[in-house]
């Protein structure tokens, strides 16, 4: 157990020095990560060991996005197209945090799942910043939205959970169990969404170029156009192979849902952006690329790859075994919220079913009451910046916003943490098992 306060300490002492001080959080992570790496890796005590530990997925799945999008943004065509799309709103601007949750659910309820945010999140941006909307609700707007489409039965996420309830919970129908699922992570966004529209009085717009706002747009240039093209047909290779699949399921489709990720068509993006959209290359990875947020998010992954490394994982898994009943499900939405903050739910989860055939007779309860605070426990923290999903939310914040904005999604996600546990203790989570 002492290893796993060693592992918590350090994440709290990266982020601490690194807004005291006023430096780059994730450069203070990965300090501390070879510190404890030589302290307490044992056979992986090596520096190339940590190195090793570099969180690959997530770097690739946030900085492609990140720097096609920059392209993007570079030559005015993602500011021009917020400001077209806020201008429907120009009488009813107060809406748009709503409108983004929207628009997020359907695209991850068309089979995009919880990667919607890399499709939507920049254009909500966009239209965000040109109607003056608070940027700390903005990544909350895409996050709850996610949550509403992104775990029905025939999304890439609801196959997967399917397919665990299949797998781990003998006896139970694992489509019913997912739709019961996908109601709970739905009502818990539409309650979060609310909170931080409400505790930020998102009604209350920013009015610096709210003239240029309420004015009509100007038209798209060449460059402009030939841009749009290029996000368009990127997210068509995202949407179209997973849509045609739930009617007619067929190998190139299958094929392409399964290889075209957001990363590859943002790959052949960046070229196209760059050669089409008349931008200077040097001047775009100076001046449009975030590297600060990059360098922050992929730190802190890094550094949390040791609760692998420290054996937190297993240790905190032996010790949901000796808990009394009644605080069985809320700590254990507490340990899976702990192990989602620092490494990926989809991995946390397999983990944590195959212990629930075990906990549920302990505490007296059937499956479905522990999958509840299994499955609100991993996802409620996946707004944390260091994790994919929120890293994802940020894909398009403004530079300067940026770190008041990771600053607040992180303690946003232990807050929820908290709450969701609370909840857990509750008899909410027996409705329907």
């Amino acid at each position: 157990m002492s290893l796993v306060l060693v592992f918590f300490l350090g994440f709290i002492i990266a982020v601490v020095v690194g807004q005291k001080l006023k430096i780059n959080c994730g450069f203070v992570a990965i300090a501390l990560g070879f510190v404890i790496t030589w302290m307490f890796g044992g056979e992986n005590s090596s520096s190339n060991a940590f190195i090793k530990a570099f969180p690959v997925t997530l770097f690739w799945n946030y900085t492609i996005p990140v720097i096609f999008y920059a392209f993007a943004s570079a030559n005015g065509t993602m500011q021009l197209l917020g400001k077209k799309i806020a201008y429907q709103f120009r009488n009813a601007r107060w809406a748009l945090p709503f409108a983004i949750s929207i628009v997020a659910a359907v695209v991850a309820a068309a089979g995009a799942g919880t990667m919607n945010t890399a499709i939507v999140g920049p254009l909500a941006w966009g239209m965000s910043v040109a109607a003056g909307v608070s940027p700390l609700v903005v990544p909350f707007a895409l996050w709850c939205g996610s949550f509403m489409g992104s775990f029905l039965p025939w999304t890439s996420n609801g196959s997967l959970h399917v397919g665990m309830y299949g797998q781990y919970l003998e006896g139970v129908d694992p489509l019913a169990m997912c739709m019961r699922s996908a109601v709970y992570n739905f009502m818990m966004a539409v309650v979060i969404l609310a909170a931080v529209y409400f505790l930020n009085k998102a009604w209350k717009l920013n009015e610096n170029g709210a003239d240029d706002f309420m004015n009509a747009p100007e038209p798209f240039s060449k460059e402009q156009r030939n841009t749009m093209v290029i996000i368009l047909s990127c997210i068509a290779l995202l949407l179209v192979p997973s849509v045609i699949n739930q009617f007619a399921k067929n190998p190139v489709c299958t094929w392409m849902s399964k290889n075209l990720s957001m990363p590859v068509t943002a790959t052949a993006g960046i070229s196209l952006v760059a050669v089409l959209g008349g931008n200077d290359l040097k001047k775009v990875f100076a001046k449009d690329v975030n590297w600060n947020m990059i360098f922050m998010i992929s730190g802190m992954g890094m550094y949390c790859t040791l609760a692998n490394t420290l054996g937190v994982v297993d240790t905190l898994g032996e010790a949901m075994q000796t808990l009394p009943p009644a605080l069985i499900a809320p700590c254990f939405s507490l340990l899976g919220s702990a192990l989602s903050f620092v490494t990926s739910a989809a991995t946390v989860q397999p983990l944590m079913m195959s212990m629930i055939p075990a906990l549920a007779p302990v505490a007296g309860v059937p499956y479905g009451a522990l999958v509840i605070p299994l499955m609100l426990g991993t996802g409620c923290t996946s707004m944390s910046p260091i994790s994919t999903g929120g890293a994802l939310c940020l894909v398009g914040c403004p530079n300067e916003d940026s770190p008041r904005v990771f600053n607040r999604l992180l303690v946003t996600a232990i807050v929820v943490m908290f709450v969701t546990a609370a909840v857990c203790a509750t008899p909410v989570i027996l409705i329907g098992a």
